[in-house]
């Protein structure tokens, strides 16, 4: 029989029969195994070995310390995932020479004391370089903490380092890797030998969509303060290496400002290790992978899909810290004069992602933003894309097609919407000054003074791009800037509010309401629609010629879904007229144009049509077509919905775009705005709009959605939404408020906060007495202040205070209140438009609310 060592008290518990000489020699004849709530150790000090598990088995590690010090098992919920030949070690390159502690070591000492296993005298080194490593492990119920403190003995110039280096099976070991930075490291993209992929991150969540399982490791402390990066490699052998840095400095790229190598490992550049001591301390966890990452119940849609369509290409954008957009990290460009960024994270729910937003937002606007106000268009890891001249340090630039005037407006659109998921007013002043510059340049180009800014070229024949659309030469008045622009101006007077400028509220909403009647003048007197066609045109050139007549999808979508369309007509005009042209051609998405371009209207790689921006598919406008036919016709956006959801389970959405003819699909540069659909799912289907002080919910749902329930996060609060064609519901910190209509919730503490349809202000607030569960449902709440206002509540106990806050309704008029039928009060409304009163409620039933204007 063992000893065992218990991981709470350090305590020996003989066995039946041994006394403690026994026991003593039995430690040595034996293994020696701690067995506790917090997990187990055992040691087989015969043979070097050391084993740790948590409390449930989910994560299993062996030590071997028989002349290396490795990790050669690696066992996560059953499953073996490191290479046992050369599994998890530290290692440093030195001049083109590894040194590692996989083998040739003399073996370290191992300590074992209550849940904790340490390993001294970890030597290694060569080439000048000395390395003296202690490796800490702290068994805990449901993870392993790993601590790693590295002495450099002697310094030197390392060309690379492991601290630590995991080396997993295969490359089908994971799916991917998500990233504490909001990105993801997905194999698939990894797929040729030496293929490496880094980012500056210190912490990832390694999953295997088959197996069901996750391993996280994530940096939880640095004894010395110290810079952290990551590599992911492909081996020639197939083995996956996932390769953590520690520096005092932070590592700069190789080539360029390249994250991706197609072929090599050297991605970082040299660095110099200073004779010294630095630590990472490390948490490991495994876990279910659908048990942690269950987004909720999805009725009529594939719910993994859409998980994986998220975890997957709608992660791809992110290249690095402060380095976010839509292209990926293969090819390394972003956009800046893409719009999409901030809506991405309504439905990638992770607050890693935003927080990596706001810091890509303040890099550009250090970095990327002229004094003038012009936002550079475009960052990537070199000039190939430039317009000569414009390509700077950081990697910012002006796109060889021309200037591309959509930057002005993405970026606020961008910043505005962010702040609407954070409700970080701190963080928005500090991008006041820069939104109110980069808008201001804009509105300079309204040369004629009719609301619709200029382009920097007045004829397509100058055969240059300003806008997304980059080699159709849109010029002088472009629909779609103007349209973008509209909805920049509506979203920043929203932020100057909050800010508390009400002036540069009203000024953005006089610029926004003139360019709007501008936009839907006739082409004859100057706008963009065309009443003959009935759908807008693209652009007008300065000599009054109409150009871009051909239904082009971008631009008819944004004046739909950014407000500036509000004919009902109008609308249904064009979302009829585009899905008549998609039946005829059995499309499963919407194209960027459905009919060609003239000649000359664009670059002759566009031709003859369909072809590339004339007339290919183009993934990323997904949200907004999904927008423009929600309120309407939201069986149609369904539909194309489920038809991206299916291309993915066949390809990934691993393309640039898909062409028109064969819809297959096409082009190395993959765009993570392939996941834009699945975010107008989220957004326009489902509803789930987050405002910067509530939780919005305007769903407009088909009847085979009905009984979806969704888990969602917002600002560390989780909300359990369910969703029916008849009402909806919103549950978060034990208050659920239902509602037949659009409506809002808000939870601070005990206090809940009720908006009716878009209020940006509270109509009901109630504060419980004590933490129990409270429901409301919304029965009538007009916006007229006269009409009567219908609620129910009811609680989980007895004897539950209650206090009322109505707001909203007519100053100084007396309101009578009636609950359960029966008179209860007579309240005079304040100067704002509140009365207050409590009530008691119990779980006997609930209680009806009326309040009525006497």
């Amino acid at each position: 029989m063992q000893p065992r060592i218990n991981c709470e008290s350090g305590r020996f518990f003989p066995g039946s029969r041994p006394a403690l000489i026994h026991l003593l020699l039995l430690a040595f004849v034996f293994a020696v195994t701690a067995r506790a709530a917090a997990g187990t150790i055992v040691q087989d000090a015969a043979h070097k070995l050391v084993t740790m598990a948590d409390a449930g088995s989910n994560l299993v590690l062996r030590l071997n310390c028989d002349g290396k010090c490795l990790l050669d098992q690696v066992i996560v919920r059953g499953r073996q995932v490191v290479a046992p030949e050369t599994g998890v070690c530290s290692a440093i390159l030195v001049s083109n020479h590894w040194f590692t502690t996989r083998s040739g070591i003399p073996s370290p000492k191992v300590a074992i004391a209550r849940n904790k296993v340490t390993v001294r005298d970890i030597v290694y080194g060569g080439r000048g370089v000395q390395v003296k490593e202690t490796w800490k492990f702290t068994v805990q119920p449901d993870r392993i903490v790993w601590q790693i403190d590295r002495d450099y003995l002697s310094g030197g110039r390392l060309e690379d380092t492991y601290f630590p280096g995991w080396d997993f099976r295969d490359m089908n070991t994971w799916t991917g890797g998500m990233l504490e930075d909001g990105g993801v490291a997905w194999n698939k993209y990894l797929e040729t030998p030496n293929a490496t992929y880094g980012a500056h991150a210190g912490a990832v969540t390694f999953w295997n969509r088959e197996a069901g399982d996750c391993l996280r490791i994530s940096s939880v402390s640095r004894l010395k303060i110290g810079h952290m990066a990551m590599r992911f490699s492909h081996q020639p052998s197939g083995i996956e290496t996932a390769a953590f840095s520690v520096t005092d400095t932070e590592l700069e790229p190789k080539q360029n400002l390249r994250r991706y190598q197609p072929s090599r490992q050297d991605l970082w550049a040299p660095f110099e290790a200073a004779p010294g001591k630095i630590s990472a301390s490390y948490t490991l966890q495994a876990f279910d992978y659908k048990g942690a990452y269950s987004r909720g119940t999805f009725r009529g849609l594939n719910g993994w899909s859409i998980c994986e369509v998220l975890n997957t290409i709608g992660r791809y954008g992110v290249i690095d810290r402060r380095i976010l957009g839509a292209n990926g990290w293969r090819t390394g460009f972003t956009c800046l004069h893409e719009q999409w960024f901030s809506q991405m994270g309504i439905a990638l729910d992770d607050p890693d992602y935003l927080a990596n937003c706001a810091a890509t937002f303040d890099y550009e606007r250090d970095h990327a933003i002229e004094h003038s106000g012009r936002v550079k268009s475009r960052w990537c890891y070199d000039a190939g894309d430039a317009m000569p001249g414009t390509y700077d340090a950081k990697g910012y630039y002006e796109a060889q097609w021309g200037y591309l005037l959509d930057s002005q407006p993405c970026y606020v659109i961008c910043v505005a919407e962010l702040f609407d998921q954070t409700g970080d007013q701190r963080w928005l002043r500090g991008q006041k000054a820069a939104c109110e510059r980069v808008l201001g340049y804009l509105l300079r180009r309204d040369a004629e003074g009719d609301g619709l800014v200029e382009m920097m070229t007045g004829s397509h024949e100058q055969q240059r791009g300003s806008d997304w659309i980059d080699v159709v030469w849109a010029a002088h008045k472009n629909a779609l800037v103007n349209a973008e622009l509209y909805y920049a101006l509506t979203l920043w007077a929203d932020a100057e509010e909050v800010l508390g400028d009400a002036a540069h509220a009203a000024e953005c909403r006089q610029c926004a309401a003139k360019l709007k009647a501008s936009y839907n003048k006739p082409i004859a007197e100057g706008g963009f629609w065309d009443p003959q066609n009935q759908w807008y045109v693209y652009w007008r050139d300065k000599d009054g010629s109409i150009h871009g007549n051909n239904l082009v999808t971008p631009v008819n979508v944004a004046a739909i879904g950014y407000g500036l369309c509000e004919d009902a007509e109008r609308r249904e005009a064009i979302l009829g007229r585009m899905e008549g042209e998609m039946q005829k051609e059995h499309l499963f998405f919407w194209p960027l144009n459905f009919f060609p371009y003239q000649p000359g209207e664009g670059h002759r790689l566009n031709f003859p049509f369909p072809k590339y921006e004339n007339g290919d598919i183009f993934l990323s406008w997904g949200e907004l077509a999904v927008r423009a036919y929600a309120k309407s016709k939201p069986e149609i956006a369904v539909k194309y919905i489920k038809n991206v959801l299916e291309k993915y389970e066949a390809d990934g959405l691993s393309f640039q775009r898909y062409e028109r003819k064969s819809q297959r699909g096409t082009g190395e540069d993959i765009l993570a705005g392939n996941c834009m659909t699945v975010v107008g799912l989220y957004r326009d289907i489902y509803g789930i709009q987050p405002k910067h002080n509530r939780l919005y919910l305007e769903p407009h749902l088909t009847a085979e959605l009905d009984g979806t329930q969704l888990r969602y996060n917002l600002r560390n609060q989780s909300y359990v939404i369910h969703l029916d064609t008849r009402s909806s519901r919103m549950t978060v910190e034990d208050f659920a408020v239902q509602d037949a209509g659009p409506f809002a919730l808000n939870v601070q503490g005990d206090t809940a906060e009720f908006f009716p349809g878009s209020r940006s202000a509270p109509a009901l607030s109630v504060t419980r007495s004590r933490r129990t569960l409270v429901e409301i449902g919304i029965e009538a709440w007009p916006a007229s202040s006269t009409e009567p206002r219908k609620w129910v509540e009811s609680c989980a106990g007895r004897g539950l205070m209650v206090r009322h806050l109505v707001s909203d309704l007519q100053p100084h008029a007396v309101y009578n209140l009636h609950c359960d039928g029966r008179k209860a009060g007579l309240f005079e409304a304040d100067g704002a438009g509140r009365i207050e009163f409590k009530r008691t409620l119990g779980n006997e039933k609930p209680q009806q609310f009326e309040l009525l204007i006497q």
